[in-house]
């Protein structure tokens, strides 16, 4: 009967052992590496960047900045040009850009948006 018990209180132990293990490693801080980053461009100037890894849902204008009628919209860690006055919507038709190295541009209004990788 006691060997009973101290088998039941060894595989306690050696499940709550494995529990707590478990809930470290689930619990690790993660280490920081590259982040993908939205960086938008009038002609060349810097007009703004965006963290896809941090950036919640928004849509943000550069009118204010830029004076152009320029609208983007985030998304799921992804972002696109969300409407332009540009005659043809080449850049709005592109859709979301969510990868190292991804462009968009609108020509007429001598805009890009570009993808790339940093280190944190």
């Amino acid at each position: 009967m006691r060997d009973e018990k101290k088998r039941r209180l060894v595989l306690w132990l050696l499940v709550g052992a494995l529990l707590a293990v478990s809930a470290l490693w689930l619990l690790r801080p993660q280490a920081a590496g590259p982040r993908l980053v939205a960086t938008i461009t009038v002609g060349d100037r810097e007009v703004r960047r965006v963290d896809l890894a941090t950036a919640g849902d928004q849509e943000f204008s550069i009118l204010d900045e830029t004076g152009l009628p320029v609208t983007f919209q985030v998304k799921d860690h992804a972002i696109r040009f969300l409407s332009s006055n540009c005659p043809d919507k080449v850049c709005v038709n592109t859709g979301f850009l969510k990868n190292d190295l991804e462009v968009a541009c609108c020509l007429p209004n001598q805009t890009t948006l570009f993808i790339s990788q940093e280190n944190s």
